[in-house]
């Protein structure tokens, strides 16, 4: 019987928290615009959602990726 090989569905939590950085840093200019009062608060939840992306595992500043030729950098399987 052949084995069923498992692969990656790109639903990382890495993946999800660099999207999820990404795109709270896109639209960090506008909301810095219409709450100017607020501006450092944002930036600082832009950061710290970076710094969030950057400490989860793997660890470092890649995207996990199942081809990688470093083995800490692929996906975990299931």
């Amino acid at each position: 019987m052949a084995e069923s090989k498992s692969y990656t569905t790109g639903h990382e939590i890495k993946s999800i928290l660099i999207n999820i950085a990404s795109a709270l840093l896109f639209i960090l200019p506008v909301a810095a615009y219409f709450y100017m009062e607020h501006a450092k608060e944002m930036i600082a939840g832009v950061a710290a959602s970076f710094a969030l992306a950057y400490i989860a595992p793997p660890m470092g500043w890649m995207r996990p990726h199942p081809y990688s030729d470093m083995p800490g950098n692929r996906p975990k399987q299931s």
